[in-house]
């Protein structure tokens, strides 16, 4: 087979499988080196959950972004997970759940000074079901309190808004604030 660019292979579109190769250039800042994975090993080593420190943490897109993210059981002290600037597609999952419930609360911000916003609802799911809304245009901190368990699921959807989405046990009910 004759050399070819890159960009005049012909793409396999909606044919792509699991086994397929992708080709990679593996340590690009040092000695780049040409590389082979298949599509599943791509997808499994991009989607490998993130295990959250029991502590106030500022999150990354690097490490964080389009994961999964584990929130351990919270031993001591309120938490804050701190998010980067939105880039519209990103997106994290927050799951929470284990034996018991935590006597402390954990809460994820989008930044300071309202420029950085929640927009959508989370579903409080004790007892009956109440959806808490954010306002949409201010509330840059979502507060669960006390959680037995949740998950939260946030996507970018420009450079200043986070959707939300998702759904919290707890005693008390979530709430958003500026």
């Amino acid at each position: 087979m004759a050399d070819k660019k890159i960009t005049a292979l012909t793409s396999i579109g909606t044919a792509t499988a699991r086994a397929d190769l992708l080709h990679l250039i593996d340590d690009v800042a040092g000695t780049p080196t040409n590389k082979k994975v298949t599509i599943g090993e791509y997808a499994n080593a991009l989607n490998v959950p993130v295990a959250i420190a029991d502590a106030t943490a500022d999150l990354t897109e690097a490490t964080h972004a389009g994961r999964t993210l584990i929130i351990p059981t919270i031993a001591s002290s309120d938490k804050i997970l701190t998010l980067p600037t939105p880039i519209a597609g990103m997106t994290f999952k927050f799951v929470y759940g284990h034996t018991v419930a935590s006597s402390y609360d954990i809460s994820i911000s989008a930044g300071t000074g309202n420029t950085l916003y929640f927009d959508g609802a989370v579903c409080h799911v004790t007892g009956t079901p109440v959806m808490v809304f954010s306002d949409g245009n201010s509330n840059e901190l979502l507060k669960i309190n006390v959680p037995g368990g949740f998950e939260i699921n946030l996507v970018a959807v420009s450079t200043t808004v986070w959707m939300v989405s998702g759904w919290v046990f707890s005693a008390t009910v979530p709430s958003f604030a500026d």
